[in-house]
């Protein structure tokens, strides 16, 4: 398991004015800045994208995409925030572009093997399944929008109660709330779902 060392206050603090110059370095077309950049955030980067995607293969491909877009939006930076979170906040939309694409390619890979074994799919199932799906969308797009945002984190994007926290700056304990609430909320919507009819059995 990849691990690392969490940084300290006065660690960050005395990184901040070099990762500064850095990216100041990194605007004026320094390719060298690039490379001590890469130096710094590889590992740590790696190591939390790991995390999300679930493979180290994985998570390097996704990082090398983190610097290749530094470097070509280098441009549009500016020196707001920490560059720390800058390239962290980048790694995780791709890390969760990833793990989206992952899931999209695991699901044809299914079906296409379904496919072989002769699976059929009557009409009558097709219509079911998008009933179904449909009525799910509407009951998760009915939740307030906090409960709705800490829901899609969670069960759509494999984000931990920790990340989510991280994410939007309130506890771990405030998300476990509101998704216990959500799922409350859903579970009264899509009640004729899941009830069963005693007759029927």
């Amino acid at each position: 398991m990849l691990r690392d060392r969490s940084p300290t206050r006065a660690d960050l603090a005395a990184r901040r004015v070099d990762d500064l110059s850095l990216m100041s370095r990194l605007r004026a077309d320094d390719v060298a800045a690039l490379d001590e950049l890469m130096s710094l955030y590889w590992r740590p980067l790696v190591v939390y994208v790991h995390e999300i995607v679930g493979t180290v293969d994985a998570a390097e491909d996704v990082v090398q995409d983190v610097f290749v877009r530094v470097w070509a939006r280098r441009s549009e930076w500016r020196p707001s925030g920490s560059v720390r979170s800058f390239l962290y906040r980048i790694a995780r939309n791709l890390a969760l572009n990833e793990r989206r694409a992952v899931r999209v390619r695991e699901l044809w890979s299914e079906r296409e093997r379904a496919e072989r074994a002769g699976a059929s799919v009557t009409p009558l199932r097709l219509v079911e399944d998008r009933e179904i799906a449909e009525r799910v969308r509407r009951a998760v797009a009915a939740l307030p929008a906090r409960q709705r945002e800490i829901l899609t984190l969670a069960r759509f994007h494999g984000l931990s109660h920790q990340q989510i926290a991280e994410v939007l700056g309130i506890s771990p304990h405030t998300v476990a709330n509101h998704i216990r609430a959500a799922f409350a909320a859903l579970r009264e919507a899509l009640r004729p779902l899941l009830d069963v009819d005693p007759a029927a059995e």
